[in-house]
């Protein structure tokens, strides 16, 4: 979102892409006439066909959702293949649900106004994390509000606060990664992108009992792992709840409990942050400014479903992203030459860079963007939804889209030597008014832990077989939590040439 957006109570226009035709937006909300001559004649009649004559995946229900669960980049694929850039996907029951993968479908549905398209009931996938009250469940004024206010703690001086603890967190966190052997590197990874949300969330005001915080949330966030993940809690009767958490080898009555510890914790800093009264620029400051139009603060409630949301987005799509970085450079040897020479050279990071773009590219953290519900009807590519339909953007998909990256599936960095990613063609990060916030600092852990990684050690593969992608609910890591070789570097003597 533009930091230049308003909290007015106005409905919002349509933006206008700076690609699109001056004459309006590229996508027909049905709305009213744009000049008073205009108003006088007959609207042209629609030539858009319904959604309902769009191809449906003929998969049985339960495959369907087994394959996303387990080979998401698969599944897609293969409802392009078999019935091209729409389709109807049944991994569940409820409203119909559309995959949408033309860069001008997903363009439009970035650009359509926030009373025609929601996501936040999108997100009840991941409430059992992030609750109903905070960001990722508000939509329109409210969602255009609160954004604004979070805003400042994504941004700016925030920022760049967040970018001197990152550079000094990767050194200090790489330095204790194991070495000499083959090693899992996600928990350690993810271990660190949790200290980096702990300076989002806390700034420089470590909360007392955070060591103890972050390990309970680390091991709540490991539940994902778990194909019990899916489930979604809040719908369950409390019956049928207590079934589940008697059968152990689910991991919910374990994910339960650690929930309500890191619920006790977070409470627990909030008050010890209210009494102490040192604020700032960290998302907690800015929340504990916040307030309802009766003038309340918000709720503890409120408190934990923001604070739970970030500690969920912000740590499992970059740690996810990091180990996919690495996993790539280690099968790449002239790649990894090259970067490991720039960062040696220390003049600029072109090519860290353009690593970083690519293996967002290839491997974005989230492949397919929450999807929008249809709350108004709304004409996109020809095609007519209706309110309750949910339209699902494969970032997957446009971002192997061989139209505009050649060798779509093949790892090539100077793709993006010197190219700055399209907006609508590049989405590792979402788009829109819902973009993720956090997307400046994910790239600068990215390159802070690769600069710190290569110029500490040699990086090398510990299989001979490249990782496969594996689920983690909302993210895909490499398979063997990115299981990955590290030596440290030769020190050169004295006076030897290279």
């Amino acid at each position: 979102m533009d930091s230049s957006e308003t909290t007015t109570g106005k409905t919002d226009k349509c933006p206008v892409d700076a690609a699109a035709p001056d004459n309006g937006c590229p996508v027909d909300h049905g709305g009213s006439p744009r000049n008073s001559s205009a108003a006088t004649e007959q609207p042209a009649p629609s030539t858009a066909v319904p959604a309902t004559s769009l191809p449906v995946s003929r998969m049985p229900m339960t495959l369907q959702l087994l394959l996303l669960f387990q080979r998401p980049g698969l599944f897609v694929t293969r409802c392009r293949r078999l019935y091209g850039s729409r389709v109807r996907v049944k991994f569940r029951p409820g409203p119909p649900v559309f995959l949408l993968s033309d860069p001008e479908d997903i363009k439009a549905i970035f650009l359509a106004p926030r009373d025609v398209l929601h996501t936040g009931r999108s997100n009840q996938p991941i409430e059992k994390f992030t609750g109903q009250s905070g960001l990722a469940w508000l939509d329109e004024d409210e969602h255009k509000a609160r954004r604004k206010l979070l805003m400042r703690s994504f941004k700016g001086d925030a920022l760049e606060r967040i970018g001197e603890s990152v550079r000094t967190m990767a050194e200090d966190h790489v330095a204790t990664w194991p070495r000499n052997k083959p090693a899992a590197l996600h928990p350690y990874v993810h271990r660190f992108t949790m200290e980096v949300i702990r300076e989002v969330i806390f700034g420089r005001v470590v909360p007392s009992r955070w060591n103890e915080m972050s390990k309970v949330l680390l091991e709540c966030l490991n539940y994902n792992q778990r194909t019990a993940s899916v489930i979604m809690i809040h719908r369950l009767s409390p019956r049928t709840l207590r079934i589940l958490r008697a059968i152990r080898p689910l991991g919910l009555d374990k994910f339960l409990k650690d929930r309500e510890r890191a619920e006790a914790l977070i409470a627990e800093a909030v008050e010890e942050r209210m009494n102490r009264g040192d604020l700032g620029d960290d998302m907690l400051s800015v929340l504990l400014g916040i307030t309802h139009d009766d003038g309340s603060p918000l709720s503890a409630k409120e408190f934990r479903d923001e604070m739970m949301t970030v500690f969920l987005a912000g740590t499992e799509t970059t740690a996810a992203a990091v180990c996919w970085a690495l996993e790539h450079l280690s099968r790449s040897p002239a790649d990894l030459a090259r970067l490991v020479a720039e960062i040696e050279e220390g003049s600029d990071d072109t090519f860290l860079t353009a690593v970083v773009h690519e293996v967002l590219r290839l491997r974005p953290p989230t492949p397919q963007i929450v999807p929008r519900e249809v709350v108004k009807p709304i004409e996109i590519g020809g095609v007519r939804y209706e309110p309750g339909t949910l339209l699902w953007a494969s970032g997957y998909l446009l971002n192997r889209d061989p139209v505009r990256y050649p060798e779509p599936d093949e790892f090539r960095p100077e793709r993006f030597v010197n190219v700055k990613p399209g907006a609508h063609t590049w989405i590792p990060f979402g788009g829109g008014h819902t973009r993720c916030l956090g997307d400046r600092i994910a790239i600068t852990e990215m390159k802070a832990v690769l600069r710190a990684v290569l110029s500490t050690y040699e990086l090398s593969a510990a299989d001979t077989k490249s990782a496969r992608p594996r689920s983690r609910t909302v993210v895909i890591i490499p398979d063997q939590a990115a299981r990955l070789m590290l030596r440290p570097k030769r020190k050169m003597p004295v006076g030897s040439s290279s």
